[in-house]
């Protein structure tokens, strides 16, 4: 199931994986020990294709991650450190927008046996934002085993849960596993039955420096404790060349579950189906407008921004008559644009929040699908606050805007400024100073729309008609086109690591 050599990750000078050679059969469960830093979560992340390796060779169910990459992530749970949940969203609601990422053709029988597994059937539709930690690690459990993944990777699954919680995962684990699972998991619990009677693969300096079955929990911890000792490492390296990879004694019991687990992987539409492109885009809008409208939160900041810009403007420039007729559509751009920036970096960054975009990242989806689905999430927003703002605009500077032309112009000009935005605002949000950044990004490259935008509208506002305007909107096409175009082929880099 898992077949890694000379696995290298380097971070500029510093390597988190130094040739890493692990191998896991199908039905196995793996506890993965070490020190903090010793590459363990690296490890994950490159296994669930979060992050690409330097160097080295790492195959799933005999895919290549880098080429076979959705197929690939079907087959995958993954549980980070971060829960992947959005907090704005109820319990349900975050099953159910996976649901439909991953197509689970069974999603509401599905999502209610796991709620009722994990203990959460009485707060699935509390918002996850008012979850204790422990109750929000239950629900990324349930959320990394949704689509019935034949490979699940758990990093540090036990942080956070109280005794009984920790009983109820280890049963779903071992249940997992008694279906023919494969399971991957970190853990520092040495002294548990987490590790005992399982594989245990010590990490260390990102090397592997052990990999037996582990028997004994009363002599685990000092054998460890020996083992991560920088002085001990290359004694045991070189009295172990060969480390125990092998399956016996009860590791012979998997054979049927292997047998299990590889008759449905060659039929995997069993269990999940290739989601359609344009259910995908529609789930991650839907997932947008349903966060919004529990909280609220980004259209009432941009409504109150633009309107306050709105405002200012027109008293710092004392525009009255026709002094504002002629300011209006520069007042008007200028004001949108500044509201669109503020949206845009709220966007992002609440996926960045709690991990959404790992989660988003891990499901079989066309990048060119989260392009979309956050571009048109955002121009949603943009649309409503463009709804509300342009009748307080008519009022103010006395001019029709509720015009064909207009209205044509106003769309092109979103539509240009939102995928744009959705391209630059991922870039923007894995940066420190990203409120700075996205602004420094962004408006050099809206320039030409801008301008294009308020020739366009001005001409428009003095009774010009569409085919009139002359090359303005020939700009705002061809500006939408090019911007789109280049979104689509540099997204997937943008977004992934």
């Amino acid at each position: 199931m898992i077949d890694v050599h000379a696995l290298t990750k380097s971070f500029g000078p510093r390597q988190a994986l130094a040739g890493v050679d692990l191998h896991v059969a199908p039905g196995e469960c793996v506890v993965l020990c070490g020190p903090n830093g010793a590459g363990k979560t690296t490890l994950l992340r490159i296994l669930a294709t979060l992050a690409r390796p330097t160097s080295g060779v790492v195959r799933i169910a005999g895919l290549d991650p880098a080429k076979a990459g959705a197929e690939v992530r079907q087959h995958i749970g993954f549980l980070s450190h971060r829960t992947l949940l959005y907090d704005d969203l109820t319990a349900e609601q975050n099953l159910a927008f996976y649901a439909r990422m991953y197509a689970i053709p069974d999603a509401q029988a599905r999502i209610d046996g796991l709620l009722e597994r994990v203990g959460l059937t009485a707060r699935r539709h509390d918002l996850v934002r008012t979850y204790s930690r422990g109750m929000q690690q239950r629900l990324a459990v349930a959320r990394a085993v949704l689509h019935r993944p034949a490979l699940v990777l758990l990093d540090e699954p036990y942080t956070g849960l109280d005794p009984l919680a920790a009983d109820a995962l280890t049963a779903l684990l071992t249940d997992l596993t008694g279906e023919g699972c494969t399971l991957l998991l970190t853990s520092h619990n040495l002294q548990s039955d987490v590790t005992l009677n399982r594989r245990a693969v010590v990490l260390n300096r990102g090397r592997i420096v052990y990999d037996v079955p582990h028997t004994d929990a009363a002599t685990f911890p000092a054998l460890y404790r020996e083992l991560v000792q920088e002085s001990r490492i290359k004694n045991y390296e070189s009295a172990n060349p060969e480390p125990a990879n092998g399956l016996t004694g009860e590791w012979a019991d998997h054979e049927l579950r292997i047998t299990n687990y590889e008759s449905s992987l060659q039929n995997p539409k069993s269990k999940i189906q290739n989601p359609s492109f344009f259910r995908q885009v529609w789930a991650i809008v839907a997932k947008d407008i349903a966060a919004e409208l529990h909280t609220r939160e980004i259209f009432s900041a941009m409504f109150v921004f633009a309107v306050l810009a709105l405002l200012t403007f027109s008293f710092a420039l004392d525009l009255r008559g026709s002094l504002a007729q002629a300011a209006a559509p520069g007042v008007l751009w200028a004001t949108i644009a500044f509201a669109g920036t503020l949206g845009l970096s709220r966007s992002m960054a609440r996926e960045q929040q709690t991990g959404g975009i790992e989660g988003l990242l891990l499901a079989p989806v066309d990048r060119a699908a989260l392009f979309f689905g956050k571009a048109l999430g955002n121009l949603t927003l943009m649309l409503a606050v463009e709804v509300a703002l342009f009748p307080l605009a008519m009022v103010m500077f006395n001019v029709g805007l509720l015009r064909g032309g207009v209205l044509l112009t106003a769309l092109l000009g979103t539509v240009a400024y939102a995928a744009v935005g959705t391209l630059l605002s991922a870039i923007a949000v894995n940066t420190r100073a990203r409120e700075v950044m996205l602004p420094i990004l962004l408006l050099p490259l809206l320039t030409p729309l801008l301008i294009a935008a308020v020739k366009a509208t001005d001409a428009l506002l003095e009774g010009a008609t569409w085919a009139e305007i002359g090359g303005w909107g020939q700009i705002l096409v061809v500006y939408n086109l090019i911007i789109i175009a280049a979104a689509l082929l540099t997204f997937s880099y943008v977004i992934e690591e």
